[in-house]
């Protein structure tokens, strides 16, 4: 099973998750820990699809 964890930069569930055998990766806008999978700006991310969705922007 696959796991999309975010605002998870430690890896504390990530790693948990990929112990029981499953695919897990973290999303955040650090690394502080050298866990993060994916760097990106997620508040930013939300803000665009709730303009494409709630808003009905492009």
């Amino acid at each position: 099973m696959n796991f999309h964890l975010m605002f998870e930069q430690s890896g504390t569930f990530k790693n948990v998750l990929k112990a029981q055998g499953h695919n897990a990766f973290d999303y955040d806008i650090l690394n502080d820990y050298g866990e993060t999978d994916f760097i990106i700006d997620l508040f930013e991310q939300i803000d665009q699809e709730y303009d494409n969705i709630v808003l009905g922007g492009g």
